[in-house]
């Protein structure tokens, strides 16, 4: 600056003598020849990093403030942005001129409840260790509320306000006024340690262990069945603890790596017990209290062992088994909490579950001659439970009466999956490549209503990658799933219709097809096309699912133009229907066929994406997004023609719409230091007919409890003004 100020005051001075030579009459004295002038040096280009670039050397603070209007916890969903002081993208590298050793660190959002830490040092050709601890908010509600007062997994009810009820003194608007309001949220914290090192050039020791905490309160449902619903902020703490221990060698054209995956999850609230907002004492056909499982502590223990081997004309084999032991001991859960009501025997006293998994993974790929590559996978997993029928012929319904089980006890679900796929791919119709592939997909399951399932899949495509202007890939799917061993009679035993099939087993015919093309007219621009289309068809099925297909096209453009300029733009549609088939039927009703309904759903989905990135001005850079979504699903719900049923109210839509501007502006400030200015506008709409305020007005429903919660929109924003320093 000083500089500049002292070029100007001599340019002017300069001036004003020689209009003062002049204004006296005289013309002044020829000066002596000048050299001539040298060619201008061409202007060199700006190769400086983006000051948007994340540097190895640098940190950023500034002041964070947000304002919110609305649901301000679905803006905050898994992130934290609360007022004050944020340190954020702090990176750290330190590494001698001998290259011995090497250090990095980075921070984010210091202090938040988001916040991440990491940090690596290696010693290149003997170990290298890392860490990294992350936070994970979720944030739920700030509109819920809720009477029940919580003593570790128990939750209590004013028991005056319980004895008026049951006396028919007082009705369920009685807990109003004791439900204040409060924040729902929960929070996971990964801690992360590995550790590898390397005795020789082709052995590596690996280790990793990690611990995951995870706390807080979640809404939870925990009826007495469908007269008397109640939603709960369930209290949440559980631990998990995973440990890998691994030795991998190679040579270049073989490897194998043999290792050890145990891990142990520890529930610290595995049952829940909570007070009937209906009644205080117990009776024969109404509880005054409830309680329920939850996830019970359980261990995996997995060795594994993974390798490759490569042979002449470009061959390769890869394959991976492992096997595995889960466990789970815990004490089983009386079948009820109602002192009126008899104590049935339990079969044991704990659950005495086990589990084996065995899972194999082979892949081939070889090239054996020019213009031909070919393909194959083989998969196999196998999840075989070894805990073994439990008798249970009568249990408690409800905790209200005894009924006879239909089936006798719950039974070992276990399944297997073989997977085997193929692909031939030739390539001398240069630029043109053409590929066939065949799938064969096997189930095996025990207990659902077919014994296994095979699915036979054929794919087609052809992909154009060596033109200069233009790339296109097509692809063509064909498949067809059939099941057999059906056994309806499983269906039947749980009341449920015998031409009922579940859509994960089910017979289908599937087709689907997707393409998509690149047009690179020069160096500045890129077009992208891309259209997909797919239909599921479950002919054989009576009730249940019955179709559904998708459907999707984009585009997108992207420009870096003359003097700096860089913009793009991408949009996508998106298109999914449903239909499903069911009977509304009371028994001696079953197969009557004029009580079928049908329900017919669609989501149409449109997304777009825009960014401005303007030339670096003035030591001066500008970053400017704006995202739009916008989703609307709707149901349609129909009878059959003059049958006896009542014609339905059609749900109206629902349908829910997500704006995010992004304005980000830098200005270098001198060699090593930088303005950093951040502005983000987000607003959403939304609206679902089962959690609208207009819905849900309160926390006393009809024959529910509930704590409030409900979509609602919002509108947000936030700023971020700092520094950035980097060295």
């Amino acid at each position: 600056m000083r500089s500049l100020v002292l070029t100007l005051l001599v340019s002017c001075a300069f001036v004003a003598a020689v209009s003062l030579v002049h204004a006296q009459g005289g013309p002044p004295a020829a000066p002596p020849a000048a050299p001539p002038a040298a060619a201008p040096a061409p202007a060199q280009p700006d190769t400086s990093p983006s000051l948007f670039e994340i540097l190895p050397n640098q940190f950023e603070a500034g002041g964070r403030w947000s304002t919110q209007q609305g649901d301000a916890a679905r803006f905050q969903r898994y992130t934290d942005f609360g007022d004050g002081l944020l340190v954020n993208l702090a990176r750290i590298r330190r590494e001698p001129a001998s290259g011995e050793w090497l250090f990095t660190g980075a921070a984010d959002n210091v202090g938040w409840r988001d916040q991440q830490y990491f940090g690596l040092y290696q010693r290149p050709g003997h170990y290298t260790v890392t860490g990294l601890w992350n936070q994970i908010p979720q944030f739920y509600s700030i509109d819920t509320m809720t009477p029940y007062t919580a003593s570790g997994n128990v939750l209590t009810l004013d028991d005056a306000t319980q004895r008026a009820i049951q006396l028919g003194q007082a009705t369920l608007a009685a807990y109003v006024p004791l439900a204040p309001r409060f924040d729902l949220r929960e929070q996971r914290d990964i801690g992360n340690f590995q550790i590898t090192m390397t005795p020789t050039t082709r052995l590596d020791l690996t280790g990793a262990y990690t611990s995951q905490l995870h706390t807080g309160e979640l809404p939870w449902g925990a009826s007495f069945g469908f007269g008397n619903d109640v939603e709960v902020a369930l209290p949440y703490r559980s631990l998990t603890n995973d440990v890998t221990l691994g030795a991998e060698w190679t040579n270049g054209r073989r490897l194998l790596r043999l290792a050890y995956d145990g891990s142990w999850f520890n529930n610290h609230s595995e049952e829940l017990i909570w007070d009937s907002p209906l009644r205080l004492d117990d009776s024969a056909t109404a509880p005054g209290r409830g309680r329920m499982a939850l996830w019970p502590s359980n261990s995996a223990q997995t060795i594994s062992a993974v390798g490759f081997q490569k042979w002449p004309h470009r061959t390769q084999l890869t394959g991976a088994v492992s096997y595995g032991f889960w466990t789970n001991n815990e004490t089983l859960q009386p079948f009820t909490i109602n002192a009126a009501l008899p104590q049935l025997e339990l079969p044991r006293d704990t659950a005495q579950a086990e589990a084996r998994v065995f899972s194999t993974n082979l892949n081939f790929v070889s090239r054996p001659i020019i213009n031909w590559s070919f393909s194959s996978r083989l998969r196999r997993y196998d999840y075989n439970n070894e805990t073994g029928h439990v008798n249970i012929p009568q249990f408690i319904n409800y905790d209200t009466s005894i009924k006879d089980s239909t089936t006798g006890g719950p039974e070992p679900y276990a399944y297997n999956r073989t997977n085997f796929d193929a692909d031939a791919t030739y390539s001398g119709l240069e630029p043109l490549t053409l590929t066939a592939g065949y799938a064969y997909n096997a189930t095996g399951n025990e207990f659902r209503i077919f014994d296994s399932t095979g699915e036979n899949v054929l794919r087609l495509a052809a992909d154009a990658v060596g033109s200069r202007w233009v790339t296109f890939r097509f692809g063509y799917e064909h498949g067809n799933r059939t099941g057999s061993g059906l056994n309806e009679d499983l269906l039947v035993q749980i009341g449920e219709q015998p031409a009922m099939r579940h859509y994960d087993i089910a017979n289908r015919t599937r087709n689907r097809m997707n393409g998509q093309v690149d047009f690179v007219p020069d160096d500045r621009w890129l077009l992208s096309f891309n259209v997909a289309r797919g239909n599921d068809d479950f002919d054989d099925t009576g009730f249940g699912l019955q179709e559904s297909s998708f459907v999707t096209f984009g585009f997108a453009a992207d420009a870096q133009l003359s003097r700096g300029w860089g913009a793009g733009l991408t949009y996508n549609y998106e298109r999914y229907d449903g239909l499903q088939r069911s009977r509304s039927a009371n028994p001696g009703q079953e197969n009557d066929p004029t009580r079928d309904w049908t329900a017919d759903s669609e989501e149409v989905v449109n997304y777009v994406a825009l960014f401005v990135s303007p030339p670096r001005w003035r030591n001066t850079e500008a970053r400017l997004s704006w995202d739009y979504s916008f989703a609307e699903g709707s149901y349609f719900y129909a009878i059959v023609p003059g049958g006896p049923l009542t014609p339905p109210n059609q749900l109206p839509n629902v349908f829910n719409k997500l704006q995010q501007l992004h304005v980000d502006v830098r200005h270098r400030l001198s060699s090593n230091l930088s303005g950093t200015f951040a502005y983000l506008y987000e607003p959403f709409r939304v609206y679902d007919f089962a959690f609208d305020p207009s819905v849900v007005n309160g926390i006393v429903q009809p024959s529910s409890l509930v704590m409030g919660y409900v979509y609602r929109p919002y509108i947000a924003h936030s700023v971020v003004v700092g520094i950035k320093y980097f060295w």
